[in-house]
This record gives structure tokens, C-alpha cells and sequence, in this order.
């Protein structure tokens, strides 16, 4: 049983999604470190939409569609913010090699969602769909006759998840932060923001019609 959970876990893993366009763009933007930050901030909230299950709290998302709807757009309208804000980076002239990157400005109270940890950790907080595949595959690994061990069972399951996520993840951001370097010129720095860019904004548009 538990060969086959992780299996599944692999599975789930190395399938791309929000949070892997998401740490890309941490990684190009910021280099492997904000990248690993940025997986963080998934793992996180995955593990919340985890913990929730576990706890039986997400019935009550699930129960009110209102609800569901709402967290849904908000995650959709935080994916396209991130996307469009790296179209408009774009439009500025990029620094020639050797020279700094042009500083973010970005007002202070705006500051806050600059951070790859809180970018990463939002995208998959206001992912309802995380709770929707944890609602679906932990009540398959729980056993039904031990009531009293069902909840530490779950968040001991939900953890192996993250874990796996938290991995996969991570060897994305190393990965991109590898090849970033072949990257470095600004014609070509340009065209991987823009195509970045419009798939963030492609993605949040997807999610909010669905």
C-alpha cells in the first residue's frame, strides 16, 4: 500500500503545474536560491491544503461553491499578476552584461508579495485544486478500522507528499539555476521573460475558466 502511495506521489511530482512555472520564474529571476525559496513556499501550502484534509476541515471548502469560486479567482488573479508584472519587466531595456539589474520598484506595501517564499507559498494556498487531489487520494491510504489513528496517518501521508514536492521542486530551481548563465544576454533574457510571462498569464486565465 505504501509503495503504491508513493508511487503515486512520484507521479503527481513530476507532473508539471502552477507551482513548477512559478519556481522557474523565482529561478531566472533571482537565481537558485530564490528558486529553492520559492519551492519552499509551495511546499507549504500544499501541506496546509494536506493539513486540512487531514483534520476534515476541507469539506467545508468544498461544500460552498461560493467559496471555492473565490479562493479559485484569487489564485487565478495571482498567477496573472505575476505574469503580467514580468511582461511589463520586458518593456524596460536590460542591462548589458556586467551590469546590475535594475532595482524593483515596487511600492513597500507591495513589497511583501516580491518575496519568492510568499510567491510560492499564495500559489498553491489559493489552489483549490490541491485539496481536491489530497480529498482524493488520502482516504485511499487511511485505514478505514483504526478511527483514532486516522488523522496522524493522513498528515504523516500529506507530509511524504510535500516531501516529494518539496524535491521535485528543488531540483527544478537547481536545475534552471545551472543553465541561467546561458541565459544572460539581454536579447535572449527578453524572450524567456516574455514566454514566461505569457504562460503565468496563460495559466491564471485557464484556472479562472475552468
Amino acid at each position: 500500500m505504501l509503495l503504491a502511495y508513493l508511487g503515486l506521489c512520484l507521479l503527481i511530482t513530476v507532473t508539471p503545474g502552477l507551482d513548477t512555472a512559478v519556481v522557474i520564474r523565482g529561478t531566472l529571476k533571482g537565481g537558485p536560491r530564490a528558486g529553492l525559496r520559492t519551492a519552499l513556499g509551495c511546499a507549504l501550502g500544499l501541506f496546509v491544503h494536506a493539513t486540512l484534509v487531514a483534520v476534515g476541515l476541507a469539506g467545508l471548502l468544498l461544500r460552498s461553491a461560493i467559496v471555492f469560486e473565490a479562493v479559485k479567482l484569487a489564485g487565478a488573479a495571482f498567477l496573472v499578476y505575476l505574469g503580467a508584472r514580468t511582461l511589463w519587466a520586458v518593456r524596460h531595456k536590460p542591462p548589458l552584461p556586467g551590469e546590475a539589474l535594475p532595482q524593483d520598484d515596487t511600492p513597500s506595501r507591495f513589497a511583501r508579495f516580491q518575496s519568492p517564499f510568499v510567491q510560492g507559498l499564495l500559489t498553491n494556498l489559493t489552489n483549490p485544486k490541491a485539496t481536491l487531489v489530497f480529498l482524493a487520494t488520502l482516504p485511499q491510504f487511511v485505514p478505514s478500522g483504526r478511527p483514532a489513528e486516522a488523522v496522524p496517518i493522513a498528515l504523516g501521508l500529506a507530509l511524504i507528499a510535500v516531501l516529494f514536492s518539496l524535491s521535485g521542486l528543488s531540483l527544478v530551481a537547481v536545475a534552471v539555476g545551472r543553465v541561467r548563465h546561458l541565459l544572460a544576454s539581454p536579447r535572449v533574457r527578453r524572450v524567456q521573460e516574455a514566454l514566461l510571462g505569457a504562460t503565468l498569464v496563460g495559466l491564471g486565465l485557464r484556472v479562472a475558466a475552468e
